[in-house]
């Protein structure tokens, strides 16, 4: 009876060491990526990483943080943000996101507590999509300089060809590789606080195809930079537009032109970095 008691402790006692196992390094890695980006296997996460409900619910806030400040950026002029375009907007951008990117696990470098997993990842060409709603924007304005716009009419504009470049967007030619430390204990995964960034960093190559905010927003200012000058060079190159506008005329429309944008473009700014 003894030794029979001996053998039955022996069994549960490695039944529950098994229990306390972690998963694999690679399928945390996968798991964190597809709840993160894609949400899915959420019952698989929130039982593979610790406090794992709490933990997916962190990941959703990285998603809603980028919404919000997505369609903020879009309003330099404080106009009232239309709230059922600008949810169709950041709906379509999303399930974009979802449906086209992709991504492969590149380099695990595993230690006893933890592991360091590197991705390629192919993201949403957001960069060329904000290029194209420029270009429509521009030509628009020329087209309709008459009309004099509100700013809450032009807001609304942005947002409705903003959506519909982002129904054909296309995926980045080059894939970028990002990082991200996990670490583990009692059998569960868990990202280390340190790792939020690279968190926001791995959302933010999916969703635009740039690495962080930074490199985001430098490749939005050039552009600009580059539609205008695109502009320029049209306008430039033509006899006045209109018989009663002289050259010298035209020019200077054009100028104070640019320095709306210019100036729109410093308030964004602000308005990002606060």
């Amino acid at each position: 009876m003894r030794k029979a008691m001996v053998i039955l402790l022996v069994v549960v006692g490695i039944f529950l060491t098994g229990c306390n196992k972690a998963i694999p390094a690679e399928e945390a890695g996968e798991l964190l990526i597809d709840r993160l980006i894609y949400q899915e296997r959420v019952d698989e996460f929130a039982s593979a990483f610790r406090d794992g409900e709490q933990s997916g619910r962190k990941l959703d806030a990285v998603s809603d943080d980028f919404e919000d400040n997505f369609i903020s950026g879009l309003s330099a002029t404080g106009a009232s943000v239309p709230e059922a375009e600008a949810g169709e907007l950041t709906q379509e951008l999303l399930n974009q996101m979802r449906n086209k990117t992709s991504y492969k696990i590149v380099g695990i470098d595993e230690k006893k507590n933890g592991a360091t997993i590197s991705y390629f990842i192919t993201g949403l060409d957001l960069v060329n999509a904000m290029k194209e709603m420029t270009r429509t924007l521009v030509k628009d304005s020329i087209e309709n300089a008459e009309k004099e716009l509100t700013d809450q009419e032009i807001l609304e504009s942005t947002i409705t060809i903003l959506t519909e470049r982002i129904k054909v967007i296309k995926i980045e030619n080059e894939t970028i590789e990002l990082s991200i430390k996990l670490e583990k204990e009692n059998g569960k995964w868990f990202i280390p606080t340190d790792q939020e960034e690279a968190v926001s960093n791995l959302f933010m190559a999916f969703i635009s195809g740039t690495q962080d905010d930074e490199e985001l927003d430098e490749a939005l200012n050039e552009v600009v930079d580059e539609v205008m000058n695109e502009m320029l060079d049209s306008l430039y190159s033509q006899p006045a537009l209109d018989e009663n506008l002289t050259d010298d005329e035209l020019q200077q429309a054009v100028d104070d032109l640019l320095n709306d944008i210019e100036g729109s473009s410093t308030e964004q700014n602000t308005s990002d970095s606060e």
